[in-house]
Order: structure tokens, then sequence, then C-alpha cells
């Protein structure tokens, strides 16, 4: 019978398969954060190939040696891949796609299964047998097709995993890369471990690996409990962030991106900023923070166009960031969406000026918007034209065909005024079927130019679109004059005036 190893060995790697299992538990029952899942099972994988190894160096015979290996591999085969999956989880900051997870397991669930048929073919240990080329018995074997590979799949899994924890800690703020270069150190052992004793570099065919776990257990137990690696109040905090609408961003005083959330994405050119590099100048996202990150602005709003004309509407904030000693470190933007916000407010505008009927200015809007033109006119000097309208016989409309025949027949002859006038010029619904136009600059004999235009052109207008025979004419009354001359009660008095007359004589004509 071969010596065993010694007892102090087997008690360090029990210990450490101990703390190992205490980690795993307790980052579940106290931390809710994400690739929580990912490296509890990491650590538990590393526990159970630390207590197999512990049995394995407990056993000198051979049937005992490779049962203990069975449980040594049911962690084993595990560790590279769900260190792996942590690290894609921890940097990425969400779900890794079932399908990569199914994939990268497929290799580990044939090592445990070549391993636990280990007696019936030589694909993994080729003639296996426990010799003492050491301090104590160790397994010898040839190395198979079985384990080259997966030996070769773990070491890649290993050093993809380091490579994005490695990267990640050069993009992220200050804490979190302290705790990106602790992960990286604590699994730099096992790594190191796994290369030389894949290139036969350790003497005596002792594995190194469990006893680099156990220096990789207690440097994780310093990134849980120092410098609080999955922390509940910070992890729900960044879940709160990456959760809210608005989008966030963390510039510091160099101008780098520090920290952002997931709803920044959803801004044009926000796919350029990358955590730890500078805020590109070029790029438009950038431009339109420009006045709040360089010039000082605690807020404002801009617009940016998307692909297909569509416009979104945003509100910025900044908010500065002091540490220690009041030490400005840099400033928060938080960038809301108001798209449906400033919608609704034209919205609410619209429907407060605009009749709902015709589309035309309200009588309260247009009246304030005359006031307006009259008081330039009397700074300028300038003529002001007005036009007062009543459509002949509108009553026997409503009688002949109803009321909604006559909403039909104001709204077409509101599209037929609107059709016959200036941008700059004020028409309104002034009353049931009264309308009043103001032609700001117009002299008199311009603004009864325009009115006669509009009445020959409501004359001819195809207002009933069920009857396109029928035709309906309207009485106008004119004035026009500096408001140095009248005011504005003096202008609508004497087009009142016109206007009866017109009515007077005939309708269906101009008067003034």
């Amino acid at each position: 019978m071969l010596p065993q190893a010694p007892t102090t060995l087997v008690i360090i790697l029990g210990l450490s398969a101990l703390l190992l299992t205490y980690l795993s538990a307790w980052v579940q029952f106290h931390s809710g954060a994400e690739a929580v899942w990912e490296f509890s099972f990491l650590l538990l994988s590393a526990a159970l190939y630390t207590l197999g190894y512990a049995v394995e160096l407990s056993r000198a015979d051979l049937q005992g040696v490779l049962e203990a290996i069975r449980l040594e591999y049911t962690g084993l085969a595990f560790v590279p891949v769900s260190f792996l999956l942590f690290a894609i989880r921890f940097t990425r900051k969400a779900p890794t796609p079932r399908g990569l997870i199914a994939g990268l397991l497929v290799i580990p669930a044939i090592t445990v299964g070549l391993v636990f048929t280990q007696e019936h073919h030589q694909l993994y240990y080729i003639h296996p047998q426990v010799t003492l080329t050491g301090f104590y018995p160790a397994l010898t074997f040839g190395r198979g097709i079985g384990y080259i590979l997966t030996m070769g799949y773990a070491l890649a899994c290993e050093l993809a995993g380091l490579a994005l924890l490695v990267a990640h800690a050069f993009r992220v703020s200050i804490r979190h890369r302290v705790q990106a270069q602790t992960i990286a150190l604590g699994a730099i052992f096992p790594v190191a471990g796994s290369i030389f004793y894949f290139l036969g570099l350790i003497p005596f065919h002792i594995d190194p690996i469990p006893f680099a776990l156990t220096l990789t257990g207690l440097v994780y137990a310093y990134a849980l409990f120092k410098l609080r690696l999955f922390e509940l109040v910070p992890a729900a905090r960044e879940l709160a962030i990456d959760a809210v609408r608005d989008a966030f961003l963390v510039v510091d005083v160099l101008g780098q991106a520090q920290d952002f959330n997931r709803a920044i994405a959803a801004l044009p050119g926000a796919e350029a900023l990358k955590i730890g590099e500078p805020l590109p100048t070029d790029n438009p996202l950038v431009k339109k923070l420009w006045p709040l990150l360089h010039e000082g602005q605690d807020e404002l709003e801009f617009f940016i166009e998307r692909p297909g004309g569509e416009e979104r509407y945003y509100r910025a904030r900044a908010y500065p960031i002091y540490g220690k000693r009041s030490q400005y470190h840099g400033q928060a933007v938080l960038i809301s969406d108001v798209t449906e916000t400033v919608g609704l407010m034209r919205q609410l505008s619209y429907q407060a000026n605009v009749d709902e009927l015709t589309g035309l200015l309200n009588r309260r809007q247009l009246m304030k918007m005359a006031a307006r033109e009259v008081e330039i006119s009397r700074r300028s000097g300038r003529p002001l034209g007005v036009i007062l309208i009543d459509l002949d016989h509108f009553k026997e409309v409503n009688d002949t065909f109803g009321h909604a025949a006559g909403d039909e027949v104001l709204k077409n002859v509101a599209e037929c005024f609107r059709k016959g006038l200036r941008s700059v010029d004020l028409p309104g619904r002034y009353g049931g079927e009264e309308f009043a136009v103001f032609l700001p600059g117009a002299d008199l004999e311009a603004t009864l130019r325009v009115a006669e235009r509009l009445r020959e052109s409501l004359a001819s207008w195809p207002v009933l679109p069920q009857d396109e025979g029928f035709r309906i004419t309207a009485s106008f009354g004119v004035c026009a004059a500096s408001a140095r001359e009248m005011t504005l009660d003096q202008l609508l008095a004497v087009a009142d005036q016109a206007l009866y007359r017109a009515k007077a004589e005939g309708r269906n004509r101009v008067v003034y």
C-alpha cells in the first residue's frame, strides 16, 4: 500500500471547499445583482472540484482515486465555462442568450460522461495508475483525445473570460474597475495553474489548480465583503437606473464617459459612446449636450431627427458630482424624452386657439392676434385691412340638409377662404356662420380686391359633397385704415356696418 498524502493538505483543501461553498450560498442569499447565479455556480463548481481532489489525495488505491475523480469532475468540468459565463454577464450587464449557455455547456457535459465511463474506453485516461511520484501518491495516465480536447476548451474559456474582465476594467468607473481587477486577479491563479499543468511544467503529477482555487476563494471573499461586489443596495440602484425610461450619462472632469444606463441606447448617436473613453465631439448627441457639458448650463431642451424624418424632443439636466472636500469630479446628465409632452402641449395649444370645426382661428385667438397687428400698425403706420363675412341664407342649409351638412358647408367655406389668402393673413371664425379676416399691410383698395376674390371663389366652390350643384354665397363688409386713425373696435364697427349694408342691398356682394 502506497503512503497517503499529508493530512494537512487534505485539511487545507477541505477548508477551501467549505469556504467556496459558503461564498456560493452567501451570494445567493445576500444579493440581488446581475451575474449572481453565474458567480455562485462558479464557486460551487470550484468547491466540488477542490473537495474531490481532497478525497483523491486521501486515497492511495486506483479504484478509490477514480471514484474521487468522478466527484472532482462534477465541478472541474464546469469551472472554466461558469467562469466565462460569469465574465460575460458581469461585463455585458445583460442576460446571456440561452442558446449560448447551452452551447458552452455541451463540452463539460461530454467530459463528465467520459470520466464516469472511463472503465469502458481510453478516450480520456489511457492506462491510469496510482504511483508514488513525489511527496504523495498521484494518478498517472496517458492523455486521450478527449482529455486533450476538453483541456484545450477549458483553457480557451478561462482565457476568454479573463480577457473580458481585463478589458472591462479599463472601461468602467473607478469603483467598478477595482472590482473587475480583483475578480481578474482571482482568476489568474487557476488559469496559470491550468496552463502549467497542461504543458507538463508541474513536477510529480501534482494538480496545482485546487490549491490555486484556494487563493481564488480568498480573493473572491475580499471582493464580496470588502469591495461589496454584489451588495444589494448598489445593485438595486443600478437596476433601478437601468429600468427607468430616462437616459442617464456620467461624465468625468476629463470629458470621459464613466457610466450610462440602457435607456441611452434609444438616443441617436449613443452607440458611439464608450465607457472610459472621451465623448466624441462630432457626435450628434454630444453636440446637443455641449452647453451642459462644457458651458455650465444646467438644463436645456433639444430635438433630434431620426431616420425617416421622425422628430423626437428631449429635456436634459446636468447634476454636478462632488467628492470629499467638495472636489468636483464630473456631472451626471439625465435626459428625458418629452416628445409626448410636446405633442400634448401642441395639441392643447391648438385646441385652445383653433376652431374645432373649421380649423381656423377661434374668436378669442383671432382677437388676440388682431390686437397685436393693431399695435404693429400703430407703431409703423402701415394700414390694416378687415373683412367681416356672413354666409347668405345659411339657416336654410341646416333646415334643408340637416346640421351635419351645415357643418360640412362651414368646413368647406373655411377651406375656400384659407386657399385665397396669404400666409400672413389672419382668417378666423367670428361667430356661427360669420367669419373675419385681418390683412396686415393692406389698404382699402387691396382689401377690396381680396374680398371680391373670396366672394367669387366661394360662389363657385362646391361646399356640399353630396350635392355638387349646391352653391352658397356670402356678404362682405370691408374696412381698412391705420391704427393711428382707428382702434380695433372702430375698425370692426365700420366693417360690421358695411356688412349690414351688403346684406340689406341684396347679399352676395362686397361693401365698404
